[in-house]
């Protein structure tokens, strides 16, 4: 006897068996979606989506879905068992339902075509995009799953969870964050200018200042026997700088620091004095060796107590004993720029 075709084997199914399909088959999509999905999202991530701040509506949309999907990524391992398990009964009564109206081979072409496209590949393709948006309105059907699934899921979690440990969200390490900010400005989510800002704070721990500071040679320094006329404080001012280093001899002998505010009462015309002679508004000189970081010397500087201080560095040669070289000057200005 000469077995049935496809179209009659088709046309003999039950209304009620293509319902069944179709829903088993939704299922199939609906697990294999969150599987990856919502099993994919950081927590973190998820966590700081959940509580704010939202600069525009889209944000706090998302932001409600992120703490509708909260509660079930928090819950890891039950989920994943939970999802893997739904998909493997539906999967499997899927197989079972079109094994009943057709022959084997028929079944087994029929329902791979069928879980591979509709229930693997189109759902992962949309929950791998909109995992929130997926997992937050899908979110009734995982906890329906997780209550009908509970007895088995529960104690495989539980021992996944003893084994495992609790779940830890991958680190954001500083280079992820600049890659992250580059991405940023090239999607124009920030301007260039605070790329560059939030890329450099994240150098200011591991920066030593020599890197940033001014060198000896090339800093506005005056002697101490520099009498101040008009020029003089005319090349002050001109130069902009509140501080300036004084020396005596040689520019390594640094004696203290004038402040430009201190003159505003010195009539350049009518009291010409050399520093020397007001070497008693000259300030005391801050030393901070070469290797220390940057964090280290904006600290220092905040605290008010001086906002410029003389880079120094050991030198060591054959000849000579261990003897400290000033190199270079470093200012609050220096370490914001």
């Amino acid at each position: 006897m000469a077995e049935p075709s496809v179209a009659e084997t088709l046309a003999a199914v039950e209304w009620w068996r293509w319902c069944l399909i179709v829903l088993l088959l939704s299922l199939s999509a609906v697990f294999s979606g969150l599987n990856l999905g919502v099993m994919g999202l950081d927590i973190k991530d998820v966590e700081m989506m959940s509580e704010g701040p939202y600069e525009t509506k889209e944000d706090e949309r998302m932001g409600r879905l992120a703490r509708r999907v909260l509660p079930l990524r928090k819950r890891g391992n039950l989920l994943l068992c939970t999802v893997l398990l739904g998909n493997v009964m539906v999967n499997s009564g899927l197989s079972i339902l079109m094994a009943e109206f057709a022959g084997g081979g028929i079944a087994m072409v029929a329902s791979t075509a069928l879980i591979v496209i509709f229930g693997e590949i189109v759902p992962q393709a949309i929950c791998s995009r909109y995992g929130i948006a997926a997992g937050a309105y899908l979110s009734w059907i995982v906890w329906i799953a997780m209550g009908v699934t509970f007895v088995v899921a529960f104690p495989i979690s539980a021992i996944l969870d003893k084994i495992l440990g609790e779940e830890i969200s991958s680190p954001m390490t500083k280079s992820k964050m600049k890659k992250f900010f580059s991405i940023q400005q090239e999607m124009k989510m920030i301007e260039d200018q605070e790329g560059r800002i939030l890329k450099a704070t994240l150098d200011l721990s591991t920066r030593s200042i020599e890197d940033v500071m001014v060198s000896i040679d090339k800093s506005y320094m005056l002697d101490i026997d520099t009498v101040i006329n008009r020029e003089v404080t005319q090349e002050i001012y001109t130069q902009g700088y509140s501080r300036i280093p004084i020396y005596e001899g040689e520019r390594q002998n640094i004696v203290g620091v004038l402040m430009a505010k201190d003159l505003i009462l010195f009539n350049p015309d009518r009291d010409q004095m050399t520093i020397k002679q007001l070497s008693s508004v000259l300030r005391e000189i801050v030393y901070i060796d070469h290797s220390t970081t940057c964090l280290r010397v904006l600290s220092y500087f905040k605290e008010g107590s001086s906002h410029l201080a003389v880079v120094t560095k050991v030198e060591t040669n054959d000849r000579l004993d261990p003897y400290l070289k000033k190199i270079g000057l470093i200012t609050l200005e220096d370490i914001i720029e």
